[in-house]
């Protein structure tokens, strides 16, 4: 029984060793994580490639393993001075997301190793943002113009080849220079100026527009008022002389005597003088101590 048990107990032991030893990267076992990838090498080729949660073996001494992150990667770019449409001058600060999509062609791309990569992105991804927002105004880059959000698939497009993977470009950040912030505030407060008199003016032109219907609809109203005033009018002198008639044909003395006291109401006021013969007609409705002279007549 002892014979048996202490060689099963040392092959434990040195399974167990070579598990341990191949966790720290050392011994024949090579052991690959989930967010790793691992490349063993034989004097700098490689011998296998490891994507994926998995063991392997190598030949210590002879062989040697790199071992990548395969988790994504965040890198802030640093600021950098662009010039945007009409010459002027913009700080961008942008981003990237990204992780490695092809750890063989990225250990082929870059065998610095992480640093060399990330200045590589930086490098192509600038160029990228240069020559997007090279052709923007102002204020679509700050409304992030749609034309933007091309950035991450020509960045993907653009390393793929070297085994990395661009899952995502973005701007974080855009300021003016100091130097130019004076004349870029100016520039803005003019482009509300411009933007404040089309509107005046649209406002002066819609407020004619208005008046000038209101008064046409004012000069409709009254003329339709005064035709309406004179056909009325002329319906009541019509009625007013049919009523006259009718009063003169029923007693044309008493007809005579009302109109004649009308003639005398409009006529003869204070300081009237009228040179006329005592007999006239016109008194005949007066009583004859009322004229008072001949050729005048008082009040």
């Amino acid at each position: 029984m002892g014979r048996v048990l202490f060689p099963a107990l040392i092959l434990a032991a040195v399974l167990v060793a070579t598990v341990w030893a191949g966790n720290l990267g050392l011994g024949p076992l090579v052991i690959n994580r989930e967010s790793e990838f691992r490349i063993v090498q034989r004097f700098g080729n490689p011998v296998s490639v490891m994507t994926e949660p998995s063991w392997g073996l190598r030949v210590p001494l002879l062989d040697s393993v790199r071992v990548f992150d395969s988790r994504l990667q965040y890198l802030d770019a640093q600021a950098v001075e662009m010039l945007i449409s009409r010459g002027e001058k913009l700080i961008v600060d942008y981003y990237v997301v990204w992780r490695i999509g092809d750890p063989l062609l990225f250990l082929q791309s870059f065998p610095g190793g992480m640093e060399k990569a990330k200045d590589r992105i930086q490098s192509r991804v600038n160029a990228q943002v240069g020559a997007k927002i090279g052709g923007l105004s102002l204020a679509q880059i700050l409304q992030r113009a749609e034309i933007l959000d091309t950035l991450a698939a020509e960045a993907e497009a653009s390393l793929r080849d070297q085994g990395i993977e661009v899952v995502d470009v973005r701007l974080n950040r855009t300021e003016l220079p100091r130097k130019a912030e004076p004349a870029a505030y100016e520039q803005m407060r003019e482009q509300r100026r411009a933007i404040a008199r089309a509107e005046r003016v649209e406002g002066e032109r819609e407020a004619r527009t208005i008046r000038a219907a209101a008064e046409r609809e004012a000069r409709t109203t009254v003329a339709a008022a005064r035709s309406r005033s004179e056909i009325l009018r002329g319906e009541g002198d019509a009625r007013s002389a049919s009523i006259y008639a009718a009063a003169y044909n029923r007693d044309p003395e008493f007809y005579a005597f009302v109109r004649s006291l009308e003639a005398y109401r409009k006529s003869l006021g204070e300081r009237t003088t009228m040179v006329l013969p005592p007999d006239h007609e016109f008194f005949r409705f007066l009583e004859p101590g009322i004229v008072a002279a001949p050729g005048t007549a008082g009040r």
